[in-house]
């Protein structure tokens, strides 16, 4: 019990950084686990997990709303209106958004509590079908033409992907492999870190943050029905790959009317919802769909964890994995609803105090990581700083033509199974 305390205080903890810093990426927190994930059962890894993303969401909205600094991308929607807010018109947003988090929160773990267990594969056994794996991920793949609207570079992103991830695949010629000894050695934090990460780090704005006045989050009559209505918005845009949280921010802010402030308490609300509803199909299915899935699958094969078996085993507190892991997050949605709407000019002192400061923080960060990548891989760390480097020169060409590496992280880590599934299904009905 105190040691999944301690991560769900943790999980808080980088929670509220990640939001607050904008040079945290909102998949810090599956990220932060490869330190240690070989000591954590499944449940603490999952507490941590969805802990931080959620926290991620809190927070976001404390420093754009305080500092004009969007804590998380899906902030950037409704960044320029908050020029007509006054102070006074600020601190109601800050407590409005921090409710509707919370309400978004709430219903997010009660769609995943119902579908974990009552959508399984004892109950609709199709859902483990050839077929209809088939047919989600080549839903995935063709959403991601459909986000990214750039056909070539997306179709290149997902052949890359594929190309050096199989292994073991008897189906493959021999060449393929010859292929692959150029990237002999890669691992799949390798891929984030250099496609992902870095150059998310050297092109971050580190613009002066600008604080004018005292915050303190003031209530006001809050709109219930906004508040559902675009937590379920949220809880839909989580299930599509790629930015969920930004699909649904974007969503709920256009849908919410004409009034300034609804459309940024909906979009605040939409984007909670979607970054924990984002977990449903690596949670039943097994299948990643944004940066912070992907993350937590490549996890979760290094352990040798099969997700969809292991939720509804017993769990440290007696009941399931799922619900043991769904209880302690409710108790930090509490946690971060009290601290959210508290404390916030101590928070923009700390928003400006690291701001100018997390390119060297994060280097620290990377520099440990990287250490520990190298330690755990059968590498040296010449061929590893090699890889990296064509990677990190990979990433900042992605990032120069504003091209997403998600579908290529997609393909890497799923590769093997997709050439396997479509081999499969042609080889039965040709």
């Amino acid at each position: 019990m105190i040691e999944i305390l301690s991560v769900a205080l943790a999980g808080i903890f980088v929670g509220i950084l990640t939001g607050l810093l904008p040079a945290l990426p909102v998949f810090t927190g599956p990220f932060l686990l490869y330190y240690f994930y070989s000591d954590l059962p499944l449940e603490h890894m999952l507490v941590f997990w969805l802990t931080v993303v959620s926290g991620s969401q809190f927070f976001g909205s404390v420093a754009t709303i305080t500092t004009r600094i969007p804590g998380e991308e899906s902030s950037l929607i409704y960044l320029e209106d908050l020029k007509k807010f006054t102070i006074e018109q600020k601190n109601k947003l800050l407590h409005d958004t921090a409710l509707g988090s919370f309400v978004a929160g709430m219903l997010a773990l009660m769609f995943i509590y119902l579908f974990v267990h009552y959508i399984n594969f004892d109950v609709l056994p199709w859902l483990a079908g050839m077929k209809f794996q088939m047919f989600i991920y080549s839903l995935a793949i063709i959403g991601f033409f459909f986000i990214e609207k750039k056909f070539f570079w997306t179709l290149l992103m997902i052949v890359a992907g594929i190309a050096i991830s199989p292994n073991n695949n008897y189906a493959l010629p021999e060449v393929w492999y010859e292929l692959q000894y150029l990237t002999q050695g890669h691992t799949f934090y390798m891929l984030v870190l250099g496609t992902l990460l870095i150059p998310t780090i050297v092109f971050s704005d580190h613009s002066e943050a600008k604080v004018e006045g005292n915050f303190r989050a003031t209530r006001s009559p809050y709109d219930i029905w906004l508040g559902i209505k675009s937590s379920v918005i949220g809880l839909v845009a989580g299930l599509i790959p790629g930015p969920s949280a930004s699909i649904a921010a974007i969503g709920a802010y256009r849908s919410a009317g004409k009034e300034t402030r609804k459309k940024i308490i909906a979009a605040e609300t939409a984007n909670n919802s979607s970054v924990l509803t984002s977990a449903l199909p690596l949670l039943i299915l097994g299948i990643p769909i944004n940066q912070n899935t992907l993350i937590m699958s490549n996890i979760l094969d290094m352990r040798g964890i099969t997700i969809t078996e292991w939720l509804l085993e017993p769990g440290v507190l007696g009941m399931s994995v799922i619900d043991t892991a769904l209880l302690v997050v409710l108790g930090s949605l509490v946690l971060f609803y009290i601290l959210s709407t508290n404390l916030i000019n101590w928070y923009t002192a700390l928003i400006v105090g690291l701001h100018h400061k997390m390119k060297f923080i994060l280097l620290i960060i990377l520099s440990g990581l990287i250490a520990l990548d190298i330690s755990s891989n059968e590498i040296t760390w010449i061929e590893y700083i090699s890889l990296l480097s064509v990677l990190t020169a990979f990433g900042f060409l992605l990032k120069k033509y504003k091209v997403s590496p998600l579908p290529f992280l997609f393909a890497a880590i799923l590769g093997n199974k997709l050439i396997w599934l479509y081999i499969q299904f042609f080889a039965i009905n040709s």
